[in-house]
């Protein structure tokens, strides 16, 4: 049975909606996002009191949001409002508005659910095993520590970019006082927590300031994916940013390239934290996660209906399969060549000398290397290269993805234009384009021995003699298309691993 599942996260800054789609087979795909500033936490002041204004702004939003799950014919609504309703003392109030109003019910969740469901979002579609994970909203920051991939500390700070912003004042220019002042304050409410001093770990951003951020520096670098998910950023360029940042007026960041215009008044109280955050803990490098509470949320519907455990062990593993699940194209096929590929590639390996992330990659490649079918079957491993290149695949490096696309792109025969494509130049170098050949070479090898799709071929095995590299392969019959289709990838061998490849049928 097919559903779609609408999860709303009405946070203190602003209210996001997204839609999932959940297939026949499993599968599932973000078919809608969309988000929408209310500021729900503007003005709340000492009084911890949402305004008529912030009300009014955010019960219109979640109206046009309802209409949206009605067109979408969304099958649930999953709503959780975070810290400004949370902290309000007319919270409750107000959730009971929203259901009189938009009809829909909604769940006010504590700082610590909110913490777990931005790491159940980001552990599910990152490959991180130890991190200071920080969730920066409006008028909270949630902050967790992972290690081994779990938690193991988590706690929830009531203060955000919007309050943060409206306690000091920064949303214009901003004095060397006021600076030193939030700066002392951070550094004060920072330190009380003993686990962030100086453990050296990684930080992981969740929410609209950390996107900011690595957009903002992507625009800098003219970095040339738009992809803010797993972005990394050192320590040295979020301090140019935040040198910049801090020196200009309200009007003059407006204008800054990647910086959304609704965050200009808040974006140095946001960053500000992460400054602090970067100084407490010691920490080298920031990575972006473009997921957090919306698909923690998701994530947490999903596997309870379909597994016992919600934090994957392979996260790679899980995003290729669904991704072969959703473009629907032949799994056992793709599952038969690629336990060939990594047969191939096992034994092989003292000829092509890569390890095992190569191997991961190749398998990748294998495995999706016919979802370009879904578009055209003629040159669908070109399209296939497109696909993998844009697809939801987490737990690899952008580069890396860039390269599992090369992969699969190749795995009809070596395609010299992909070395002229502007995106892939500007991610791999000379040494990433010659393990693209090998492994795509392995990719095509192990397509050709299962070229009728049908398995007739169902084990192989491969050695190195001399000058030749031999295949041995297992038959249930006589595999003479897949003979035919092996040989056109003779001269590529022997261009590529300077030996003669040989097929031994027993």
């Amino acid at each position: 049975m097919t559903q779609r599942i609408a999860v709303i996260d009405l946070g203190s800054n602003s209210a996001r909606l997204i839609v999932m789609h959940i297939y026949y087979n499993g599968a599932y795909n973000l078919v809608y996002n969309q988000k929408e500033s209310v500021r729900l936490s503007q003005g709340m002041g000492e009084t911890n009191t949402l305004q008529p204004e912030a009300i009014e702004k955010a019960i219109l939003t979640l109206k046009i949001f309802s209409d949206m799950c009605h067109l979408f014919e969304v099958n649930k609504i999953i709503a959780v409002a975070t810290a400004a309703v949370r902290n309000a003392v007319n919270g409750q109030e107000f959730i009971e508005l929203i259901e009189r109003k938009v009809g829909i019910e909604f769940r006010i969740i504590s700082g610590t659910e909110e913490a777990y469901l931005g790491y159940l979002g980001s552990i599910n579609t990152m490959d991180i095993s130890n991190a200071i994970l920080f969730d920066l909203g409006g008028g909270s920051t949630e902050l967790t520590l992972i290690r081994d991939r779990q938690i193991e500390k988590s706690l929830s700070l009531p203060f955000g970019a919007v309050n943060l912003t409206e306690k000091f004042s920064t949303n214009d220019k901003i004095s060397a006082k006021t600076l030193s002042a939030i700066h002392k304050f951070l550094a004060g409410q920072l330190r009380k927590i003993k686990w962030l001093n100086n453990c050296g770990l990684p930080l992981i951003g969740v929410g609209g300031t950390a996107r900011n951020i690595a957009k903002m520096d992507q625009k800098r670098k003219n970095y040339p994916l738009p992809k803010i998910h797993n972005y990394r950023l050192g320590k040295m360029s979020f301090d140019d940013l935040y040198e910049m940042l801090i020196i200009t007026n309200h009007n003059q960041r407006r204008k800054i390239p990647g910086l959304n215009n609704e965050r200009a008044d808040i974006i140095v109280a946001g960053s500000s934290i992460i400054k602090s955050l970067f100084d407490i803990t010691g920490s080298t490098r920031l990575l972006i996660s473009g997921c957090g509470v919306r698909e923690g949320l998701f994530f947490d519907y999903y596997f309870t209906r379909s597994q016992e455990k919600k934090v994957l062990d392979d996260i790679l593993d899980h995003s290729t399969n669904n991704m072969l699940l959703f473009y629907k194209v032949h799994t056992v096929h793709a599952h038969h060549v690629t336990k060939i590929a990594q047969r191939l590639f096992d034994d092989w390996q003292p000829l092509h000398k890569l390890g095992t992330r190569e191997r991961q990659l190749m398998t990748v490649a294998a495995m999706l290397h016919d979802i370009g079918i879904t578009i055209n079957y003629y040159d669908h491993s070109r399209h296939s290269a497109y696909l993998i290149e844009n697809a939801r695949l987490f737990g690899l490096t952008h580069r890396e993805q860039m390269l599992a696309a090369v992969i699969a792109g190749w795995h009809s025969g070596y395609y010299a234009k992909f070395t002229r494509y502007r995106l892939y130049t500007e991610f791999l170098d000379d040494q990433d384009w010659l393990t693209a050949r090998k492994l795509a070479l392995i990719v095509a090898i192990a397509e050709a021995l299962d070229a009728t799709q049908t398995g007739l071929i169902s084990n192989v095995s491969a050695s190195l003699q001399d000058d030749t590299a031999v295949i041995h392969i297992e038959s249930t019959g006589s595999p003479v298309i897949e003979m035919q289709t092996i040989h056109n990838h003779i001269k590529w061998f022997k261009k590529e691993f300077g030996l003669i490849l040989e097929v031994n049928i027993p």
